[in-house]
């Protein structure tokens, strides 16, 4: 069953309404039916406007009602028309000499619910005339005794009628205007996912490969189902279609509005913008308004639709005339669409990091780096689900992402295997640019700061200094230390061991005798390293990090987590842990190569 925020499902819609007109005072509730909303100061002398439906479609219509805009709503069950005594009930509060307009979308509920109540009121000495929006440009047979449905059009339609009645215009005058731009409108939408009803499951799932082209606003199933594919893709499919059922030409204008079905994040709405100026833009064809916002949804439906309009001049005038309504969004002031730099100009390109520092073998540096980034890509889900436990979830992706970036850098012959330093400051300069955000930043500081380290010599000091480097500057700046569930917990306990290591003669004096250029080192030596810390036993670092399953997170995201939620190890410790051991049986495997 969908989670919703609501009290009790049947009282969903009445809820709904009690909050809007209590959050806004030029609205209220007709005394007569509370499924009416209608403006506080009547004007009587002008032409009523009222438009409805099924509700699930916010913040259409009960959103529109406001100056320049509606008189009256009448909302219905969700997804479902309202009976015609409610629409008779807003004809007859909105009562005046100057008549009423009902504008319906194109559904049979609708059609026969307003209809039944226009012709009621015109029998008993009202006179009120009836506009329909079909919109629907998915429908192939526009004749049919059905017709096309209504979208979003509807809102269009609305805004220059309701500026019409704001200036005083007739009955007749609004109602041809509202045909002749009821005629000039398209729309077609496409959708990842329908909408869910309160209470119940979405009626129909689409494959994870698939979207809906030419849905309807109550999740009826649309054209055809297409390919999933990239938002570029799917927009310039969808506009196609547009161009090609409007007969759209390079000499007219057009009004564009962009349309939320419900769910789609602000972050796509953006990119969906982007994708449908760029096309107008290649086709060459001039959009004279642009609007885009949530005007007409499906509930929860993850979609969008667009609309097109030829518009004239005085049309145009109309939808910029002011209007004040809780879902009304002006449109757009619209500039020159210009491709943007896909780099950021501060962009660092690590070439131009001058080498520095001693050499050592570059082979042996290049299988280590391989061994790591190859764990980078293989735990990316493993790592994703421990994100996702206390987390957002993308730690695996997120280096995964800076595996990729480093590959490719390889791949250009970027990257300078022989001097440790430098490729040192490269690799902080590739997590800064391609990863971002907080780990970005902090490998990025591991890195730089441990290059500062292994500048005249690799060996036994130099190594667990630059280790040790790393580890202060991630806790100077991060503000973690250890038990605080985070990467340092498993960074300083490979510190620990290994200075526990160099003590005893350990590892480290064997580790710096393989590395450098000429080394004579024998594979049973680096052998005997990778036993003494890793390979037979767990590291420090992997069971520092297995221990972070019963800590406490004091920083970071975790820490704004339940208790509940930090059951599983934390992903940025495992993370490290599972480099380190990459490293090691990396260098043991190169080794033995030998």
């Amino acid at each position: 069953m969908s989670k919703k925020f609501v009290n009790k499902l049947e009282e969903t819609v009445d809820d709904a309404l009690f909050g809007l007109v209590s959050s806004n005072k030029d609205v209220e509730l007709c005394k007569n039916s509370n499924r009416v909303v209608h403006l506080s100061q009547l004007d009587l002398k002008t032409v009523s406007l009222i438009a409805g439906g099924g509700s699930g479609h916010e913040p259409y219509a009960a959103g529109y009602v406001g100056k320049g805009l509606l008189t009256a709503a009448v909302a219905g069950n969700v997804f479902a028309s309202p009976p015609s005594r409610n629409v008779q009930a807003a004809l007859e509060v909105t009562k005046g000499e100057a008549g009423a307009i009902l504008f319906v979308i194109n559904y049979t509920g609708d059609r026969l619910n307003f209809g039944l109540a226009a012709e009621r009121f015109n029998a008993s000495g009202g006179n009120a005339k009836v506009v329909t929006i079909a919109d629907d440009l998915a429908i192939d047979n526009p004749n049919s005794r059905v017709g096309r449905r209504g979208l979003a059009g509807a809102v269009l339609t609305i805004k220059i009628a309701g500026a019409m009645s704001e200036e005083g215009k007739s009955l007749d005058e609004i109602y041809e205007m509202s045909h002749k731009v009821a005629k000039s409108l398209g729309t077609l939408g496409v959708s990842l996912y329908p909408g869910s009803l309160p209470g119940k499951n979405r009626e129909t799932e689409l494959p994870i490969d698939q979207i809906e082209v030419g849905l309807g606003i109550h999740g009826e199933p649309g054209k055809f189902r297409a390919p999933y594919e990239c938002a570029h893709k799917i927009i310039t499919g969808l506009m196609g279609t547009i161009q090609v059922k409007m007969e759209m030409k390079k000499s007219e204008k057009f009004v564009v509005l962009v349309n939320n079905l419900g769910s789609v994040s602000q972050l796509e709405m953006g990119i969906v913008n982007g994708e449908v100026l760029r096309w107008f833009a290649d086709q060459k064809i001039e959009i004279t308004r642009f609007y885009s916002g949530t005007y007409m949804t499906s509930l929860d439906g993850h979609g969008i639709s667009v609309t097109v309009m030829r518009a004239d001049d005085l049309m145009i005038r109309y939808l910029d005339a002011p209007a004040t309504a809780p879902g009304w969004i002006p449109s757009f002031s619209v500039g020159e669409v210009r491709e943007v730099t896909r780099e950021p100009s501060e962009a660092r390109n690590i070439t131009e990091i001058s080498s520095s520092g001693i050499s050592l073998n570059a082979e042996l540096v290049r299988g280590c780096l391989d061994g790591v980034v190859k764990s980078m890509l293989d735990s990316e889900d493993e790592l994703n689900k421990l994100d996702a436990e206390a987390g957002d979830g993308d730690c695996g992706s997120t280096f995964a992402g800076a595996a990729r970036a480093i590959q490719a850098s390889q791949k250009a012959k970027e990257l300078d295997f022989e001097q440790p330093e430098t490729l040192l400051k490269q690799l902080s300069v590739i997590f800064e640019q391609t990863v971002g955000g907080t780990s970005g930043a902090l490998y990025a500081l591991m890195f730089s700061s441990a290059a500062q380290e292994i500048h005249d010599i690799v060996d036994s000091n130099t190594i667990l200094e630059a280790l040790k480097k790393a580890n202060q500057a991630v806790q100077k700046y991060g503000g973690a230390r250890v038990g605080d569930r985070t990467m340092v917990d498993s960074l300083d306990a490979m510190v620990e061991e290994l200075s526990k290591g160099l003590k005893e003669n350990q590892g480290l004096d064997v580790f710096e005798r393989a590395v450098q250029v000429g080394s004579e080192t024998k594979s049973e030596h680096s052998i005997f390293y990778v036993r003494s810390f890793g390979e037979e036993r767990r590291t420090a670092s992997e069971r520092a990090a297995e221990d972070t399953a019963n800590q406490k997170a004091s920083v970071g995201r975790a820490s704004y987590t339940s208790s509940e939620s930090q059951t599983k190890p934390d992903a940025g410790a495992t993370a490290i842990s599972l480099w380190l051991r990459a490293f090691w049986t990396a260098f043991k495997q190169e080794m033995g190569k030998k």
